[in-house]
């Protein structure tokens, strides 16, 4: 069925698809080896992470999957070095995932409106696992969630497309499973997909069905209501058809996938600063190496572009072929054997430096 799924018909189903207490008796890494008194330090073995990487989230074949920091050295078709199950959510469609600051990973189930939390001690081998800590939904605070980011207190911050509000959760409430009521409620978003957080603090909102980028600075993110953003960025002739997935780089530019497009867009600083209409300051188009549906988006460590294609093919743009518009080849493009309906991808350990996403 993936095979022979056009691109077209893949984008109809992705815009449907649309309409600190981790410790466990099952893993973790527990203390570090130390040495006897007077003894030199013992160092720790350099060996790889099992968890490090990118972590992604297939719809077609309901798991959550981990691409190696060794996988993304080079081109390849692959199978994902870490499979994980669970009976803990569906994640049938459109699932975001994003990491706090401890290295639980979370993940938005969007057909069942649940979020699921796994310790690092679950995601270590492939395996069927339950999740560590499972919240639902309490009179609609989760509906169809389809985006996910922590802020700079570690709280969790959660877009309801069906509903088009953003919740927030605080960092005790994530600590057990039930079902709490959000700790701020912010309502009349329109169709908030994809999150990300400026240097300042300040959240940024992709609004699906608007065509618009908004902004609410960490103010008004303090208390429940419908704010009036503070920047708010409309789609020119040449964005923001579907904006479908955020990441900021290191300097300050906003990237937006917009899989209406099947284009990747990024708005400089300045363009950040006031509200309009201002035509990208780099716009990607696709080549026929890098045709697909972009979703998802993440920056690493060295200031390189990802982007995961909803049919499941994975792309990394070296920064130096970022600084103007035109079609890139990709530097390395991964396919992922078998797998389809992808939508967000997130990197543990967290690059430094970066803003939050």
């Amino acid at each position: 069925m993936i095979g022979t799924m056009g691109a077209r018909a893949l984008f109809l189903l992705l815009v449907a698809a649309m309409a600190c207490g981790y410790d466990s008796p099952d893993g973790g890494y527990g203390a570090p080896p130390t040495a006897p008194p007077g003894a030199p330090p013992v160092e720790p073995p350099l060996t790889p992470s099992p968890i490090n990487g990118l972590w992604t989230s297939s719809g077609s074949e309901p798991e959550l999957l981990r691409i190696s920091t060794e996988q993304l050295a080079k081109s390849a078709t692959l199978d994902p070095a870490t499979h994980i199950t669970t009976p803990s959510a569906t994640l049938f469609t459109l699932n975001s995932v994003a990491f706090d600051d401890f290295g639980a990973m979370w993940v938005a189930s969007q057909d069942d409106s649940v979020l699921v939390g796994f310790i690092q001690g679950s995601l270590t081998s492939s395996r069927s696992r339950s999740a560590k800590i499972v919240i639902k939904s309490n009179a609609r605070s989760l509906s169809a969630p389809s985006g996910l980011a922590f802020d700079p207190q570690n709280r969790l911050w959660v877009s309801n497309a069906e509903t088009g509000t953003l919740v927030r959760y605080d960092a005790e409430q994530l600590e057990q499973s039930g079902s709490p009521a959000p700790a701020v409620v912010l309502a009349n978003m329109g169709h908030p997909n994809a999150l990300a957080f400026d240097a300042q603090g300040a959240l940024w909102v992709a609004d699906t069905r608007n065509h618009r980028l908004v902004k609410f600075a960490s103010a008004k993110l303090e208390m429940s209501g419908s704010p009036t953003p503070d920047v708010q960025l409309s789609g020119a002739s040449s964005s923001l058809e579907a904006p479908s997935g955020l990441a900021f780089d290191r300097s300050g530019r906003l990237w937006v996938t917009d899989p209406g497009r099947q284009t990747l867009v990024a708005y400089s600083a300045a363009q950040l600063a006031a509200t309009g209409s201002p035509t990208p300051a780099v716009i990607l188009a696709g080549t026929s190496e890098s045709a697909g549906i972009p979703t998802g988006i993440a920056v690493d460590a060295e200031d390189d572009l990802w982007v995961v294609s909803g049919e499941g093919s994975l792309r990394q743009y070296d920064h130096t072929e970022l600084m103007a518009s035109g079609a890139p080849r990709p530097t390395i493009t991964l396919r992922i054997q078998n797998r389809a309906l992808f939508w967000s991808i997130a990197f543990w350990p967290k690059p430094a430096g970066l803003p939050l996403n």
